[in-house]
């Protein structure tokens, strides 16, 4: 079942992500910005302030930022689909982690997790197609073997719209590695 404003975007959408600091990050800069005032200064350690504060919990519950943690620098196909579209790498997912509000006022956007230890302003950032709502969001991680050797790998945001932010379940601890082979 389709729901209100989930017609405008029908297809999924695919990104090419380069991890130069163990994580991806999707995020609306509108809302991110706002909660510091309005502006964050370039060079601001975002991701410090995450992890040593309580900031870091209360942009995540206010849907602000989703965050992939603790992955193998390397680069990753992203994908971002709504959940009532079928994944076209069903057959190579290997772990999820569900769920994560999001919150999407103006724009949704895309980036390497170095993003938030050193903030420049559209430095890096992809630009994520889709209506302004509320979202539950489950990431999943995918991985493809051909003779030993992983093929393809990356992660997959599933957007389910939905009427009031959700509690985040989604696990920040959970282990997201799909680069390398157990």
């Amino acid at each position: 079942m389709v729901q209100k404003g989930q017609e405008r975007l029908r297809i999924v959408q695919q990104f090419f992500v380069t991890v130069d600091f163990n994580g991806i990050v999707m995020f609306e800069p509108h809302l991110l910005c706002a909660f510091y005032g309005g502006h964050i200064d370039s060079g601001t350690n975002l991701f410090q302030r995450f992890t040593t504060t309580e900031e870091g919990d209360e942009v995540l519950q206010k849907g602000i930022v989703i965050p992939i943690l603790g992955i193998n620098d390397g680069n990753y196909r992203v994908l971002v689909r709504y959940s009532h579209e079928v994944s076209p790498v069903e057959k190579g997912i290997i772990l999820e982690n569900s769920s994560f509000p999001l919150n999407v006022e103006r724009r949704l956007v895309l980036a390497d997790l170095s993003v938030l230890r050193e903030w420049e302003e559209e430095t890096g950032w992809q630009q994520v197609d889709g209506p302004k709502g509320r979202y539950s969001v489950t990431v999943r991680g995918f991985r493809f073997v051909q003779e030993g050797i992983v093929s393809d790998c990356g992660y997959e945001f599933v957007l389910n719209l939905v009427d009031d932010l959700p509690k985040r379940t989604a696990d920040l601890e959970k282990d997201m590695q799909v680069l390398t082979l157990p």
